[in-house]
Formats: C-alpha cells, sequence, structure tokens
C-alpha cells in the first residue's frame, strides 16, 4: 500500500514538529487532531495554539485535510517568526535596563530631624521584582499544565487581572483559552467515550 501522506507533509514547505493524534470509530468516521510548530520556544504564547480538529470519513479526510491545512500551518510559522524577534528584542531590551541600573546610583537619603516617618501596618506588600517573579512562576507552571491537558489545574492557578493590571489583556486572552481548551477536552473525552452502537 502506498501513500503519499509525507509527500504532502513536504509540499507544505513547512519543516518543524507535528504532533498528530487519530481516532477511527466503528462507524468508519475519524476524528483527526493536529498540532505544527516550526521550533521549539520556551515562549509561553506559543504553547497556548490549539491542535486543528477534523472530523469525516476516510475519504474525506483524504480529500481535503491537507487543502484544510495549508493555511493554518503558514499562519503558524509567520507566529513563531514573530516571537522569535520579539524574544530577541525583549532580551536586548533586558541587556539596556541592567547596564542602566548599574550605572545608576541611588540618592542618600536626607538625615531624618523632627520630620514624621510613615508606618506601614499589616502585611508588606511584595516588591516590584518578587511580584514579577511570583507571576512568571505562575505562568510557567499554568503552561505546564497546559501542555500537560490539565486546564481545569491550570485555570485554579491562573493569576487574576485585578491583581496584575497591566497584564489585564494577556490574562484575559489567556483564561478565555484555557476555558475553550477545557470545554474541547471534556468534549473529545465524551466522544472518546461513547459507546459503540
Amino acid at each position: 500500500m502506498k501513500t503519499n501522506f509525507f509527500e504532502n507533509i513536504a509540499q507544505l514547505n513547512a519543516p518543524g514538529f507535528w504532533k498528530i493524534g487519530i481516532h477511527h470509530d466503528t462507524d468508519g468516521r475519524f476524528v483527526v487532531s493536529a498540532l505544527y510548530s516550526p521550533q521549539e520556544t520556551p515562549d509561553p504564547a506559543a504553547k497556548t495554539i490549539a491542535p486543528l480538529i477534523f472530523r469525516g470519513t476516510a475519504e474525506e479526510m483524504g480529500e481535503g485535510f491537507f487543502d484544510a491545512i495549508v493555511q493554518p500551518v503558514q499562519q503558524t510559522a509567520g507566529l513563531y517568526s514573530t516571537i522569535a524577534e520579539y524574544s530577541k528584542s525583549i532580551a536586548a531590551a533586558q541587556k539596556k535596563v541592567t547596564a542602566n541600573a548599574k550605572n545608576t546610583k541611588p540618592k542618600p537619603k536626607a538625615e531624618s530631624g523632627d520630620e514624621d516617618e510613615e508606618i506601614e501596618v499589616g502585611e508588606p506588600k511584595p516588591s516590584t521584582e518578587e511580584r514579577k517573579k511570583n507571576y512568571f512562576d505562575t505562568l510557567k507552571k499554568v503552561v505546564e499544565l497546559n501542555d500537560a491537558c490539565k486546564y481545569e489545574e491550570a485555570l485554579a492557578i491562573l493569576p487574576s487581572a485585578e491583581d496584575y493590571p497591566d497584564k489585564k489583556e494577556e490574562l484575559t486572552k489567556r483564561r478565555a483559552d484555557l476555558d475553550r481548551k477545557a470545554a474541547q477536552y471534556k468534549q473529545a473525552l465524551q466522544l472518546f467515550d461513547q459507546p459503540a452502537n
């Protein structure tokens, strides 16, 4: 039996990593999950991409699968290109910030005399650096849970947009994406757990 599946993959001219899952039921229908990434990247944004899911008969899959994935694969390759450029610009900016921080000397405090000093009551607030570290550590854990298809757990620890108003848009998008994936995952589980007729 000869197949041109790999020739079709090569014709996409999109080298990278493919994760393809195929479910074939007793009625002759297929559910195919395909996830393409052109490169490995540590960027959490890249890990939010959901797989493409197709349903149909063997004939429908044979005729339409590759036509259906051409545009999404090209978009994904473009996204990763943008992410790589973004990561490089972030690294360059961090170097500049570090260099500027080393060159900036703290101003000496004036001798305290009769001036009243403010006293904070309650728990001390974490510093900006601690907040950033906590935020990125939590997002890293969210990405790991996302990769393990533990969407409910990821949603449970996702930081609140109220706690990080400067990250509101990113957190809102991430929450919507995790909600969508959790719903798709539940639906897929139900689909695969259905008894054969």
